[in-house]
């Protein structure tokens, strides 16, 4: 009794049995194509990289990644996020036999363009500079200056472009894959054509700090920070809390997770990835409960990954200086939505994180009762309402969601490093990323950092 996380977003919306949700993805080509000059930009091999990892995920066995010719010659290691050279990690990700080096190779399905390619009807271009991300139709879309201030821009240009396939493939959005999309991680809120959107330099980068959670977002979260330029990862800890093992439906939304580590603790397969690309690690294996505290010899700032509010509610009382959390919708209509809060925050945490009312949680279970009822997937999946109801009430979960919302989070802790824009709390949907609502407070000041160690970045 087993449904994808991404595939229930296509049963749930009407359009397929599990199984043929899962031949669709199967079936919808996607092609990377690479110029070489992606080779002389580490943000631009991020953002293919991120975009690779994301879309075997979301249309697995049907990816394909095209390098221009000279990559063949080139050895590039990717530090830390990819240990092996930039090809072979490429190859890892979507399998060698999806791994080709041509000019005029021929493209099937959605294609994105990175770097220096020739342009190619009903493309996608996708582009940043700076603090930047953008991704739209190549004819209408052109590079950005590119100017590598800020890796994570890389991520989100990734994920960007894969979050616009999906919500065409899955009809989502009319506009998707024919609009040009953008997003600014130094000022969310401006559009991405306001000279204040690029932001400065990222020139220190935090150094030790917590994971709270290590699904969905925890594994999003440490991809961001890998892909960080940190010169010197040796010197970098990062403490792991978690007490669950890998399930297979991880597999696909985690983008550290692979279907080999099903059955292992999380902090051990995320310790292994992080130790394997040098930095240091600590693993907590209990619940954050009531009784949870930082110690001062401690790391003082938290990313929090948690996907219940109970367990977000007692936050504030943990004793962490800086905890940066967010948390994503979980239904089809919702999935994309991303909710980002940085506390301390002006409000107090039962009223970010309400539990639902009786009779919303009534009205709840009744919705998912009437959906295990009268869709005629779920009588595939279970032999009986209670085990239908269960299915149907289980998060829809795409990984381009949780990169996106990982970027917003990351980008706020380098931010306060660099005395840039704070912001109390951030909201966007990926269907309309344009529209975005975000509470900004006055600039970090340097006394917000106290106690928050950094380190240098590579130049």
């Amino acid at each position: 009794m087993k449904l994808s996380r991404i595939s229930k977003l296509l049963v749930d919306a009407g359009q397929a049995t599990a199984d043929e949700a899962q031949a669709r993805r199967e079936d919808f080509a996607v092609t990377l194509r690479c110029g070489s000059d992606v080779a002389r930009s580490r943000t631009l091999q991020v953002a293919v990289l991120t975009a690779a990892s994301i879309a075997v995920r979301c249309f697995p066995g049907a990816v394909t990644v095209v390098l221009d010719p000279s990559f063949s010659n080139f050895q590039i290691a990717l530090r830390p996020l990819a240990g092996e050279s930039f090809t072979a990690s490429l190859a890892d990700l979507v399998g060698p036999q999806c791994l080709r080096f041509s000019k005029n190779l021929a493209t099937a399905g959605k294609v994105l363009l990175f770097g220096n390619v020739p342009l190619l009807p009903g493309a996608l271009r996708v582009t940043y500079d700076g603090w930047l991300a953008q991704v739209g139709p190549c004819v209408s879309t052109p590079r950005l200056a590119e100017r590598p201030f800020c890796t994570l821009a890389g991520v989100l240009a990734g994920a960007l472009a894969v979050s616009e396939i999906f919500l065409s493939f899955a009809e989502l959005n009319i506009t998707a894959t024919r609009r040009a999309v953008g997003l600014s991680l130094w000022r969310p809120e401006l559009p991405p054509n306001h000279p204040d959107a690029q932001g400065p330099p990222v020139e220190v980068l935090p150094r030790e700090l917590w994971l709270l959670g290590l699904g969905h977002l925890g594994n999003a979260y440490l991809w961001c920070l890998a892909a960080l330029p940190y010169l010197e990862p040796e010197t970098v800890e990062f403490y792991l809390n978690d007490f669950d093992k890998v399930e297979s439906e991880n597999s696909e939304t985690g983008l550290l997770f692979t279907p080999d580590d099903e059955k292992k603790f999380k902090t051990r397969v995320c310790s292994s990835w992080l130790e394997a690309r040098g930095f240091g690690t600590r693993l907590i294996e209990r619940p954050f409960g009531s009784d949870f505290r930082c110690r001062s010899d401690e790391a003082r700032l938290a990313f929090c990954g948690f996907d219940s509010n109970p367990a977000r509610r007692l936050l504030p009382g943990a004793d962490f200086a800086r905890v940066m959390e967010s948390g994503l919708g979980g239904t089809r209509h919702n999935f994309d939505t991303i909710c980002f809060h940085s506390l301390p925050n002006p409000r107090l945490a039962d009223e970010i994180w309400p539990d639902p009312s009786p009779e919303e949680q009534e009205q709840q279970a009744q919705e998912l009762e009437r959906i295990a009822r009268e869709n005629p997937a779920y009588a595939e999946l279970a032999e009986d309402i209670c085990g239908r109801a269960e299915l149907a009430g289980k998060s829809v979960a795409v990984p381009f969601v949780g990169v996106t919302a990982a970027t917003l989070l990351v980008a706020e802790t380098l931010r306060m490093l660099h005395d840039g824009p704070a912001y109390s709390d951030i909201k966007l949907s990926l269907s309309e990323p344009g529209r975005v609502y975000a509470s900004r407070k006055e600039n970090y000041v340097v006394q917000n950092t106290v106690g928050i160690p950094f380190c240098d970045v590579e130049k």
